[in-house]
């Protein structure tokens, strides 16, 4: 071996040495005034002397040198040739033994990948697993897997940059594989016309990387990606061990995607079930109420005829007097009454909705305009605000007109509403359907249906009225809500959902 000589792997160097551990220039060996010296240049593991590492040091017979994980002695036969030239002899200690630790590490690579991978049903976990596994190998200091979605873009499922958390990749390279299908092997990207100008190569110091296409049935899922910032860090075996990699991979991936698609859909209709389940008996709840409703009217309805029947004959049209004031009044309760309990007969008897699409501003101004004399006499201002555009909505007409008027009959006929007044009624946009509001709904107000155990105290939650309301309303999948924190009706919203099949539980906690 002449001198000086350039010590490294591949073709810059004089002395080749194939080790993946070796810079492409590693070291310098020379000679100064017939003594022999050797200089790092700027290698990424060093240059050791007799178990030192060193910059630069002077060589002496019997010296033990180590590049990268090859060990050298200097043999006591370096004699000078002519001037400015040096014969050196270096003996390599357990070369072969090098490159069979070389292949058991390959092996090992390959056989964790094949043996303990394909248990990771998460496709995260996955990911992060193949990256741990490659790091031992090729020692990479940055390393990404991403899933091709549908629309081009790239989604990382593991990516262990030290700063960010998304992809940031070189545009570059990710084009030209996803373009070619092929696997890319830069040696020194710093040094590349097609890569060196690229911000995330500069700002991150790339100097080597692989990339390569997760490729499952001839389709490109994804992509694999490992880079260092040392020059020259991978060779051509190191990608097509890469490569084998990958294509192991792809599958794994792929799978293990699938199957966390599969494992969310699959908790998904797990709760949808839970909701349809708890509407269910909500539901029943409410066929209980009615049954209950409709056996208290049946026992009222008889006591209370005879006893109308008395006070009408009892109450006499010429009789004045105390006792005929007396008289009136029961006949105007006992008429109260009566007109409840054909109220209860009405709430018992309402059938399930038969759907069209109906204007609802156009309704629920209807309802209003029904009510502008009772308003009037109260003295109360209705001002009706629509913040929609959906007005449309699929709703059986006459039972939300009659949900909607059964709210404003319990609004004029419970407290809190002052003469000279204002009730402010607005319909606005809510997730998969329109809030029908009514009084001053605060933002972060916590809203219940009427059965919650939140109004177990509170006696006006079970008017016949709100009932009536709720019941409507569930049969066409939304709900009427009322504030948890509120102390009368006041403000209450109506839930109009836009199908059957909307699940109104994600509405009812507005928070």
């Amino acid at each position: 071996m002449g001198i000086p000589c350039v010590i490294g792997r591949g073709r810059e160097a004089d002395l080749d040495l194939p080790d993946q551990a070796v810079s492409h220039r590693h070291a310098l060996l020379g000679a100064t005034d017939g003594k022999l010296w050797i200089k790092d240049l700027e290698s990424a593991n060093g240059v050791w002397v007799n178990g030192r590492r060193i910059s630069k040091a002077f060589l002496h017979p019997e010296d033990l040198i180590q590049i990268g994980q090859m060990r050298f002695l200097l043999s006591s036969a370096a004699v000078p040739r002519q001037q400015g030239e040096q014969a050196t002899v270096l003996h390599a200690l357990d070369r072969a033994g090098i490159a069979r630790q070389l292949d058991r590490q390959r092996l090992e690579l390959i056989y964790d990948i094949t043996t303990e991978l394909p248990g990771s049903r998460d496709v995260i976990q996955l990911a992060e697993k193949i990256l741990a596994c490659c790091r031992k190998y090729f020692r990479q200091d940055h390393g990404a897997i991403a899933f091709l979605l549908e629309d081009g873009r790239l989604q990382p499922l593991c990516c262990n940059y030290r700063e960010e958390a998304d992809l940031p990749l070189s545009r570059s390279i990710v084009k030209r594989v996803l373009r070619n299908g092929e696997s890319l092997l830069l040696e020194d990207a710093l040094r590349s016309d097609s890569f060196s100008q690229e911000e995330s190569i500069m700002t991150r110091r790339i100097r080597s990387a692989m990339c390569a296409p997760l490729i499952y049935h001839n389709q490109i899922n994804g992509l694999f990606y490992l880079d260092r910032d040392v020059p020259g860090a991978y060779s051509e075996s190191d990608l097509e061990l890469f490569q084998s990699i990958a294509a192991i991979i792809a599958p794994l991936i792929e799978n293990a995607r699938l199957w966390s698609e599969l494992n969310k859909k699959y908790a998904d209709t797990v709760a949808q079930l839970r909701q349809t389940e708890a509407r269910l008996i909500d539901t029943e709840r409410v066929a209980a109420y009615v049954h209950l409703s409709q056996a208290m009217a049946h026992e009222v309805r008889n006591p209370l005829a005879a006893l109308g029947g008395l006070v009408r004959r009892m109450a006499k049209p010429d009789q004045q007097g105390p006792i005929s004031e007396k008289m009136q009044t029961i006949l105007k309760a006992v008429e109260r009454i009566e007109a409840v309990l054909q109220e209860v007969d009405g709430f018992a008897r309402i059938e399930l909705p038969a759907r069209e699409l109906v204007r609802i501003d156009l309704l629920v101004q209807e309802v209003i305009d029904g009510y502008l004399e009772e308003l009037g006499k109260k003295r109360i201002s209705a001002e009706f605000a629509v913040a929609t555009s959906h007005l449309m909505m699929p709703v059986d007409r006459q039972l939300m007109k009659k949900a909607i008027d059964a709210v404003f009959r319990e609004i004029l006929s419970a407290r809190g509403l002052n003469p000279g007044g204002m009730l402010p009624i607005s319909l606005r946009d809510a997730e998969n359907g329109l809030e029908l509001c009514f009084g001053q709904v605060p933002e972060k107000g916590v809203f219940r249906d009427p059965f919650d155990p939140v109004f177990r105290d509170k006696p006006w939650c079970n008017s016949l009225f709100l009932n009536i309301a709720h019941k409507i309303m569930l049969d066409h999948g939304g709900k009427l809500l009322l504030n948890a924190a509120g102390q009368g009706v006041l403000p209450l919203i109506l839930l109009i959902a836009r199908s059957l099949t909307v699940e109104s539980e994600g509405l009812a906690d507005r928070i």
